[in-house]
Formats: structure tokens, sequence, C-alpha cells
């Protein structure tokens, strides 16, 4: 969760990005993401020459950062100097000296950079130069601080509504999360995205494994599962070192932009040497030694991928290997082609031949992958189900990818189990591996369905209970599956305050905290990171509620007191002006009010302005303290007026004691100081296990079997001692399974034999795994007083009304009626 602050800097560097033509999102987002690598570039060149290597600025000194801050307001220099020295970067280093920096996986990604902003445009250049100094104050030291950079470089990525070509498009991050956590991996183990975009999986990856080696006591995660204060306290110096290795975590974008962007938001998340290049994962692969390695087949332990929903090859420039994608075979001309040119079903071959054995993946597919009946629909499934491990589809609800598109999509995870070389020997009639498929239906993912999606905190999300039934379905089969059936599993969630705990900005300014904060005894918690007001001042509550409750009744009470004593003289002058009309007993009670007005009007004025002074030490932008602290003072200057019952004062007989005002400044600043301890930002925070329980109606999940035998009562065994497909406790007999396979399951034409296999397993549908197909019908959720029979038979009345009227309707088309 970043500071609204910060969130309000990057809105404001798009705005003025576009402003000056840059209205292509991905365009201006790449212009940014050169201006960063540039202030990278300095830091990273100081170390190298502590190493002993020499500068690579060399020669080229008006390159440096420090320079370009100097020449912030001349885009020319950029264009002209900076810009043709960036794309020949690669020949100002040598490989030995970029070992452990972004410059070993620079990769001549460099080599077509250049600066689009408007020469004229010095004003946006500088004020874009300022906002990155800001934004990404941290970037070179490697601090503590290296999250809030990650999160504002995706802050700022998340208004790329559409990431490239092909019909990609930003995959919400809390879906990602999700997957990562559903395979669970483990330090060292390698993962790909061959469709990698902006590095959302992998980043998410290594986010995951920090989050999973850190001290559990510090671990923070936000309602939507976003951690922070991933420390990796728990993890071994090797598994530390694996966490943080480039090379395990594996990306390719065919866009090139794409590709440079998503290095970035790597080496932003503390990803060293980040391995996502540019490069089309599913053409030929001759020629090209570094897409030819990244993509040999059995590399990996996992792929997490959102590929490409609804894109066409072309068949002439997929790699020709046939273990990789299925050829359509026969005696044609397009034998050597391969079957389907649809990217959706051609990614998922490639899955499969990246994975080592015992491999798992993870993919976000549209919903036509699950029913398609083209033959490569089905050979894919098929192929899924008989040679490997299909572990679960989670159906996700329609509207998860909105703006960018309604279309429905599934999470489909399976495990390899057959090596590329064995799958084609298998028989047509071979037993599924996969014996039974998990389904699961996400209806609520904690985010609105409509086209704005907004966030939900707090409220059901699915995805927390599929989490844990899909953990508990792996690791224990079907009986654990029937667990919590009609049990919806979520975690506990509250509410605090943060806010990021700076004293200091760029240009070493006190901040507002600063002014309030920097005079305490102990300042070590300032720096820079993210806290909650509570663990910054211990004796706050960490509900922000009770904590403004706290503060407002102390505050309260001390303002009214210094208020009162800021009137206090007024009322003696007030008494001195009436003196003789009172006297005279000529004073009416409105001339005396406007005559005590009259003499308050400057101390009121006065007291407000010490008042104002003190906004000082309150954030500017979205402070919920500032307006506290402006509600304190004027009902503390209305109460203070109540409170001295000013008539009173004035018709008395001695004048009003004058009380001591001089310190009234000082004590309002430590009041100011107490209310301005409630700044920051709201953060609804979720509980690290997912352990509530709410009833459910019905099971939003389900198992349904592969390949199921249908119950054949007349079957014998040929020695006529088994009479009946199944035994007495239902279970299908071995002797009949292996009778039937061995005349054949299916007929010369590749159909399934008819009554074999019971019509509701998915190897009867096709290999079907659309989660609708098989979710069970709940009958109890039907309010009626008829029983179920009866339902039945005004449905099929209904029905019987239907077709005639449909035959009335056909024949009057036909002109017989």
């Amino acid at each position: 969760m970043l500071a609204p602050h910060i969130k309000k800097k990057v809105d404001e560097l798009w705005n003025r990005f576009w402003a000056a033509g840059l209205t292509n999102p991905l365009v201006a987002v790449e212009q940014i993401t050169y201006l960063l690598f540039l202030k990278r570039l300095e830091d990273i060149d100081l170390k190298r020459q502590q190493r002993g290597f020499s500068s690579i600025y060399a020669g080229y000194e008006s390159c440096k950062w420090s320079y370009i801050r100097r020449e912030k307001t001349n885009p020319a220099h950029l264009i002209d100097v900076v810009f043709p020295w960036l794309r020949e970067l690669d020949k100002h280093f040598s490989s030995a000296s970029a070992d452990g920096t972004e410059l070993a996986s620079l990769n001549n990604r460099m080599a077509d950079a250049y600066f689009q902003l408007d020469p004229n445009k010095g004003k946006v250049l500088s004020d874009a130069i300022d906002a990155i100094d800001q934004l990404f104050a941290r970037a070179g030291e490697g601090s503590a601080a290296q999250d809030i950079m990650g999160d504002t470089f995706e802050y700022l990525l998340s208004e790329v509504a559409t990431a490239g070509k092909n019909g990609q498009f930003r995959t919400p991050r809390h879906l990602i999360r999700f997957m990562v956590e559903l395979l669970d991996p483990e330090p060292g183990q390698r993962v790909i995205d061959p469709a990698a975009g902006t590095g959302g999986f992998l980043f998410s990856t290594q986010q995951h494994l920090m989050r999973k080696y850190s001290a559990q006591e510090n671990l923070v995660l936000e309602w939507d599962g976003t951690p922070h204060r991933t420390d990796g306290a728990a993890a071994t110096p090797e598994q530390y070192e694996a966490i943080h290795n480039g090379a395990n975590f594996v990306g390719l974008d065919n866009d090139r932009t794409m590709a440079r962007i998503g290095w970035m938001n790597l080496v932003l998340h503390d990803v060293t040497d980040p391995h996502l290049l540019q490069g089309d994962s599913l053409s030929k692969r001759e020629g090209k030694a570094r897409l030819k390695e990244l993509l040999e087949p059995g590399s990996y332990q996992f792929v997490l991928a959102n590929p490409p929903f609804t894109g066409t090859v072309d068949s002439g420039d997929l790699d020709p290997d046939t273990l990789l994608f299925p050829r359509v075979g026969g005696g044609g001309k397009k034998k050597h082609e391969s079957i389907t040119n649809k990217s959706e079903l051609l990614f998922l071959w490639l899955m499969l031949d990246l994975l080592d054995i015992g491999g798992r993946c993870a993919v976000i597919i549209p919903e036509g992958v699950l029913f398609g009946n083209t033959e490569a629909h089905v050979r894919l499934r098929r192929e899924l189900l008989v040679e490997h491990v299909v572990e679960g589809v989670i159906s996700l609800p329609s509207g998860v990818f909105q703006p960018y598109t309604g279309v429905k999509t599934s999470i489909l995870i399976f495990r390899k189990v057959t090596r590329r070389d064995s799958k084609q020997s298998l028989p047509s009639n071979a037993s599924p591996l996969s014996e039974y498929v998990w389904f699961y239906e996400v209806e609520e993912d904690g985010y609105s369905k409509d086209a704005r999606r907004n966030a939900r905190p707090g409220q059901q999300n699915d995805l927390w209970d599929a989490l844990v039934k899909f953990k508990e379905w792996v690791e224990h089969g079907r009986n654990a599956a029937q667990l919590n059936e009609k049990t919806l599993l979520q975690p506990s969630f509250h509410t605090e305050r943060w806010r990021q705990a700076l004293l200091r900005d760029t240009a070493d300014e006190l901040t507002p905290a600063g002014m309030a904060f920097s005079s305490l005894p102990d300042t070590s918690m300032w720096d820079g990171q993210v806290w909650g007001i509570h663990e910054l001042f211990p004796e706050l509550p960490s509900n922000p509620k009770e904590a403004e409750e706290n503060i407002r009744s102390t505050a309260a009470n001390v303002l009214t007191e210094l208020a009162v004593q800021a009137l206090q003289p007024a009322a003696k002058k007030a008494w001195d002006a009436t003196l003789m009309a009172r006297l005279a007993e000529k004073a009416t009670d409105i001339e005396l009010i406007d005559a005590w007005k009259k003499a308050a009007k400057p101390a009121e004025a006065e007291f407000k302005k010490l008042a104002r002074e003190k906004e000082a030490f309150f954030e500017k932008d979205d402070s919920p303290a500032l307006p506290i602290w402006k509600d304190l003072v004027k009902t503390a200057l209305a109460e203070a007026q109540a409170d001295m019952h000013v008539l009173g004062l004035l018709r008395g007989n001695q004048p009003p004691k004058a009380m001591t005002t001089h310190d009234i400044g000082q004590k309002l600043a430590e009041v100011a100081r107490e209310v301005a301890k409630l700044d920051g930002f709201d953060v609804t925070l979720r509980s690290l296990a997912i352990d509530q329980c709410t009833p459910l109606k019905a099971a939003k999940h389900w198992v349904v079997p592969v390949r199921d035998w249908a119950r054949n009562d007349e079957w014998q065994s040929a020695d006529g001692e088994l009479r009946g497909s199944h035994d007495a406790d239902g279970l299908v007999r071995s002797a009949y399974v292996e009778a039937m396979l061995a005349d054949g399951l299916y007929d010369d034409k590749s159909a399934l034999k008819d009554g074999l296999l019971d019509p509701d397993c998915i190897e009867a549908r096709e290999w079907n795994l659309s989660a609708g197909q098989y979710k069970p019908f709940d009958f109890t959720q039907l309010k009626s007083d008829k029983s179920v029979a009866e339902l039945i038979g005004v449905l099929k009345s209904t029905e019987q009304d239907i077709i005639k009227g449909l035959d009335t309707l056909l024949a009057m088309v036909e002109g017989r009626e």
C-alpha cells in the first residue's frame, strides 16, 4: 500500500507526460523507465569502480545522472548526447565488471532506446526528473525501502491499460499472488513465464519466497495478500541467494518494450540479474542461442502465466519440433503442419514441454480451452488428463479482467508426469493418470464485478477459501476435499493507520513529520519506511478510530483551556469599556456582548494565527489529522466562550482576572504534535491464518472422476464366476476393466463406444474441463412446497408445452397454418 502522496506524485508524472503529447501509456512508462535506469546507473558504476573497474562514463561525464539533473530543462541534451551513448552502453564495460549488477543482464536491451519527449518541453523534463528523484530516492541504496520502490513502479504500471500486442493485458496482482500460493515454490526452484509482460508472475514468486522465509512475527499482509516487511530472516544464506538470483526467474515477451519494462520491474523488486528477455516463445529457435537455452525442455519446476487469449500464430514460424507441437499427420499436404495456430493452445503445449517431470503449472486460460470441440482442443485436454495430472480447475468470475475484457476465464493447474519422448507411445485407451479433477467456482474475488473493479477490503473473497481447500485436496485427496465442504474459510481483518516515516525529503528539507517530531529523543524508526502510527507512538492503540478518540478527548480539554487563557484579557477590556454604562444601569445584554466581541476579536485572531502556524506539522495531501486539528481549534474557541460565562463576568462587581498568555504558542505546538501523530493512511490488513468459518448453503468445490465405468449388471467373466461389472460395495471389478480395455473403449473412428462409461465422467464428455459442466445441483436451495418428483413433473409438462408451441410456429412459417 503506497502512501497517498506517492500516488499523487505518480499521477502528476503521468499527467505531465500526457500533456506533453506522450498519450500512449506504454511509451510514457518506457520513457520513465529509461530515466530511472539512468538514475540507477551512476550508483552501479560507483560500485564497479570500488571493485577496481574503470568507469563506464570515461569520456562521457555529461551522461551521469548528476549532470542530467543540472541539464534537466534541456531535453536536447538527453536526445543528442545521453541516449546515443546509452544505445552503445554494452561497449563500455566487460562481463566480469557487470557481475552482480543489472548490467549483467543488459544484453543490448538499450540498443534501440530513444527519448521521445518534444525538445521544446523542457519544463516537463524538469518535473519528471524531480519526480523520479523523489519517488525513487533510494533506488541505488539497496535499502529496506526496496518494497516502496517496487510498489511505486507497480502503481506506475497500473496505468498501462493494454500491455503491448496480441491481446495481452495486465493480470490483476491479487490473482497472480493467488496462483503463486497455489503452487507454493521453494528457493532455487526455477520458474518461467513464457508471456511475461511486465514480470508480475516472476516478482510475485520472489515476493512469495521472501514472505515464506520471513520472521512471521514481523510479517504483515494487506487485505488482498500483499506482503510487507519480508526480511527473509528464516532463509539460509544459500536460500536467500537463490531467492534473489535472476536465473531462477525467467521470462520472455515478444514485445521488446514490454520486456524492457518488465526487466526494470524485477530490478526494483530486488532480483539480481533478471532473466526477462525479448523473444517469441512459440517461434523457431534456430539461430537464436539464448532463446533456445531458456526454452530448453524440462528445465523448470514451475510455469506461471497468463498468455494471450485470442491470438493466432503464423504456422510457418512455429518451432518445427514435433514433440513440442502436435502435427496434423496423415498423408495430406498439411501433414507436417501444427494441429492448430491458436496461441492459447500452443502455449499450453509449450508449458508442458518446459516443465521437468513433477513440475507444475498454473495458467489463466479462456473458457473455450476447457470445452472447445476442435481436434486440437480435445487432443490437448486428453493429453493433459491421460498423460499428466490435472490437479484442479478454478472458475473465475467473468469480470475479473474488466475494464479490458469481459472474457470468461479459469485457472488450470496441472503436473507433468510423462516424459516428452514417451507420451506418443501411450496406447489410445490407456488409463488416465488424472483419476479425479478438483473444481472450484469463484464468485467473489474481493473486487466489484463492474468495469470499475473497486476494491472491497474485508468483504467475502472466495480465493482464500479456494487456496486452503486446494492444498487439502492436493495433499490428502478426495477425503480431504469433502472436509469443510459447506464452510467458507476466510482470514480475519482489521484496520491500521500507516505513514511513511520520513523526517527529511530529497532536498534535505524537513518534512511536516520532521517539523513535528525531529526533536524526539529517539528517531531511529523515522527511516523512510512505512510504519503503523501505533509503532511510531507506542502509547496509541492500533485501531485508528480508537487512536483518534483518545487524541481528541485529551487535546480538546487542553485546547479549550488554552482558548480561555487567550480570551481572558479580552474580558477585562470589555469590562472596562462598559463600566460607565453598567454603573448607570443602561447596558443591555446585547451591548455587553457586542463589546465583548469587539474586545475578543484580536485575541481570537491571534489564537487562530498561532494554531495555523502549527499546521506545518501536518501532511498537506489527504491528511486525516489536519481536519481534526482545525475542528478541535474551532470547537475550543466556541467552548471557551461558553465556559467563560461572558455576561456574568461583565456584570460582575470585580474586573475579570488577567491570565498569563505568553506560552500559549508553545503549548499549542505541544497539542498539535499530539494530533499530528494521527497523520497517515488507513490500511485493511488480514491475518496470516485463514481460519474464520462461515456456513455455506452449497459447496463451492466438487471432485469429478475422469474415467468412471457405467454399471453393467449383465456382464459376467469368461469363467462365469463373476457377474456384474461392479461388486457389492459398488466398486468396478478389475476383471471387467481389463475385458473392456481389451475390446477397446473407442471405435475405428476414435469415438467412445456407447454405454461403457458413466455419462457424467470427464472422459465421456470429450474430456470437457469446464467447471459448470459438473456442478452438483443443490436441491436444498429450492424453495417450494412440492417434492422433487412433483417439480420434475412440472418441468416435463412445461417442456411439452414448449415443443407444441414450436411445432405450431414452424407450421405457420411453412404456411401449413
